[in-house]
């Protein structure tokens, strides 16, 4: 025993201290991330930040942003909880991947302080038109152990000394596209996890949410995504379930079903057949606010703001 801690003390005692520099040197990135991130200042009493982000359903494209289910989403809000001021920040853009969504996590969502994160991707992700651009985009969202601070740190480091070195080639400007989902559904399930992990960072509380349904009649736009649509919106759920998040189910009660809410003779989708009509928003707003106030998140989150 004594011939075996004289031969390994060393090296043990040098691991330990490795492993407390590393711990301490991730949790002070960490601390630095949220100081330069968060928005400067004590957020105002009586207030609680939404961000949704996504895409153009999001967005409320191709309508106005005054028909997007967010906007729909503050006025339920505070029609039921007045006493709160509701801020609900629509960081939806039109044909956005989640890849595209984690780049700009930073200055669309982490700077507004949010309370909770509304995460609604898929419909581009799952679309087979894979071009140049969506590869780096994948590439870019951190994985496993990548995603701590330091590991990144030392990646944008090394990147920018290989940059002006002329290690790196430049970027490929977007190509033809190809009959590839833009993102893969390895690379889909991943930027899902990173935006959970990266909400929790900020304190706040991350929420998935499937895609909303496709039309009944068939488009383009709805044949090119009947064989990859049910494998991304299994991978949401199975994100869901693995990162212990919150989900808003769209496909339960799909407008489709809902003769009195948004189905096709209501004129929910427009003619493409997946984009949303200012009915289709109203019902996905109806959906939001319904399943997490079922949940008691909207009462959790009043209740911890009156404190």
């Amino acid at each position: 025993m004594q011939m075996w801690w004289k031969s390994w003390r060393w090296p043990l005692v040098a691991s330990l201290i490795a492993a407390a520099w590393v711990a301490a040197a991730e949790l002070a990135l960490r601390g630095r991330y949220r100081r330069r991130v968060l928005p400067r200042g004590a957020r105002a009493p009586g207030q609680v930040t939404v961000v949704a982000l996504g895409d153009s359903i999001v967005a409320g494209a191709p309508g106005p942003a005054t028909h997007a289910w967010p906007t729909l989403l503050a006025e339920r809000l505070q029609a039921a909880y007045p006493d709160i001021a509701w801020r609900v920040i629509n960081a939806g853009v039109s044909g956005d991947t989640a890849p595209q969504g984690y780049t700009r996590f930073d200055r669309d969502v982490a700077a507004a302080g949010p309370q909770i994160v509304l995460i609604g991707f898929g419909l581009n992700d799952c679309h087979p038109a894979r071009h140049g651009m969506d590869r780096w985009f994948e590439g870019d969202v951190p994985r496993g152990l990548a995603r701590g601070y330091l590991w990144r740190a030392l990646q944008v480091r090394v990147a920018r000394w290989g940059r002006r070195a002329g290690w790196w080639p430049p970027r490929e400007p977007e190509g033809e596209s190809v009959a590839r989902p833009r993102t893969s559904p390895a690379g889909f399930a991943n930027a899902l996890a990173t935006l959970v992990a990266r909400t929790r960072t900020l304190g706040a509380r991350p929420v998935l949410l499937t895609m909303t349904p496709l039309a009944a009649t068939r488009t383009a736009g709805v044949d090119v995504r009947l064989e990859t649509y049910p494998r991304y919106n299994t991978a949401i759920r199975t994100c869901t379930a693995h990162e212990r998040a919150l989900l808003v189910d769209l496909s339960v009660g799909a407008p489709a079903a809902e003769s009195s809410a948004a189905d096709d003779s209501a004129g929910a989708f427009e003619p493409d057949g997946f984009h949303l009509t200012a009915v289709g928003q109203a019902w996905v707003a109806g959906q939001v606010f319904g399943q997490l106030d079922a949940a008691g998140v909207w009462r959790r989150l009043a209740a911890e703001d009156r404190r």
